[in-house]
């Protein structure tokens, strides 16, 4: 039996659960390979931010999602460098562009069944 680093299972939870939606995602169709990164990670904020998305699911605890985006917010936007208008005046945030913003309910869901069973 193989154990895998939480931050690897994550990622391919990532990949299997939100990046089929993704509207941002690559061309390439369903991506078959859960272990293998998608093209379009490194820009991706989700994955950029996976870490400290693991730290606030670790903290927060809620049955709604404004502590998550709050928190979110807080530790991640503020020095987001991604985009010239990043934190408080973000404009991929504020239209739902960004993919941490638009799917984080989906990756707070994801990353939470991780630290369940972890």
């Amino acid at each position: 039996m193989q154990h895998l680093p939480t931050l690897e299972v994550m990622k391919r939870s990532v990949r299997a659960e939100v990046c089929p939606q993704c509207t941002q995602r690559e061309p390439e169709g369903e991506w078959p390979h859960l272990d293998q990164p998608r093209p379009c990670e490194p820009t991706c904020t989700i994955f950029q931010n996976l870490p400290r998305l693991r730290l606030i699911v670790h903290r927060v605890h809620s049955n709604t999602m404004t502590p998550y985006e709050d928190a979110m917010r807080e530790m991640i936007c503020q020095s987001c460098n991604n985009n010239a208008t990043a934190g408080d005046y973000c404009a991929p945030r504020t239209t739902r562009d960004c993919p941490l913003s638009r799917y984080a309910d989906l990756v707070v869901d994801a990353l939470e069944r991780i630290e369940q069973v972890r």
